[in-house]
């Protein structure tokens, strides 16, 4: 399968990552933080996404939230993020999100499994 990675501009983060949340909402995913102090550092594996969302206020915080349940729940800030990125298939089904902070570290989001986009459209039907 191959991937291509789609950079979103910032003045598109609000739009692109309310609809991004609203498409993947309740699938499993695990989020790994990339810096070169630490390495690589799991911090969510396998939850069901709440959503992404920019926060206001000057640097636009995003907020990646996850939970199996009100106790099982986590929240991960990214602070002053400088870039964005959608990794997806061939097929235009979203295989991973990343997110870069002005100091160099990568938050990535990725998708316990790449659904095609034809059962992406029946899932959200489904949901109204």
């Amino acid at each position: 399968m191959s991937l291509r990675t789609v950079q979103v501009p910032r003045d598109e983060w609000t739009p692109v990552l309310k609809a991004f949340s609203a498409v993947h909402e309740g699938w499993p995913v695990s989020l790994d933080i990339l810096s070169a102090p630490i390495g690589a550092q799991p911090e969510i594996t396998e939850l069901p996404l709440l959503g992404v969302s920019v926060e206001p206020g000057d640097d636009g915080a995003i907020t990646i939230a996850a939970a199996r349940s009100a106790v099982d729940h986590i929240t991960h800030v990214v602070q002053a993020p400088a870039r964005v990125w959608i990794q997806r298939t061939e097929a235009g089904t979203s295989a991973a999100l990343e997110i870069e902070s002005a100091d160099g570290t990568k938050t990535i989001l990725r998708f316990k499994a790449v659904v095609p986009p034809e059962v992406v459209g029946q899932m959200a039907s489904a949901r109204r």
